[in-house]
């Protein structure tokens, strides 16, 4: 069982990437040129979302607080937020946009993947929890966001 941890804790993330990038090559040109968008600025909002949380708030990773060894090594350093879990949540969020049957899919992977996180004792659960909803706000600013920045995009 701690293999099937360890692999979806450290690579179920890339499934993830390889189910939106298949999906996408399947999309017309101009829904792939969208979905780019979308999810670049969903991704860089994630991620100043991300960085500003990490800079507020500080969780010591649980083989550190709770005395109990990881599954794998890893750095004991901030792990607020996840960054796998918010990585794949992205992707779900920017799939979601387009098919809400692929997003719920990608969406129950980046679940699996966080989950995979904290039974590895590299995360809490609020790590998680914050990454998904990290995500989910960059996937709803980049939802008003988008058609503006693609008009600006289409005047210049």
């Amino acid at each position: 069982m701690d293999q099937i941890i360890i692999f979806c804790a450290k690579y179920l993330f890339f499934l993830v990437v390889v189910i939106a990038f298949v999906y996408w090559l399947k999309l017309a040109k101009r829904q792939k040129i969208e979905m780019i968008f979308f999810g670049l600025i969903t991704l860089a909002i994630a991620f100043v979302l991300a960085k500003l949380g990490g800079a507020l708030f500080y969780d010591a990773r649980p083989f550190v607080t709770d005395h109990i060894v990881s599954l794998f090594p890893y750095v004991a350093d901030n792990g607020f937020p996840s960054d796998h879990a918010l990585f794949s949540a992205v992707i779900a969020v920017t799939v979601y946009a387009t098919s809400k049957k692929w997003g719920l899919v990608l969406g129950g992977l980046a679940v699996l993947v966080g989950i995979s996180r904290v039974l590895a004792h590299v995360h809490h659960p609020v790590d998680i929890i914050a990454s998904l909803v990290f995500a989910v706000l960059a996937g709803l600013a980049a939802y008003f966001l988008t058609p503006k920045i693609i008009r600006f995009a289409k005047k210049q």
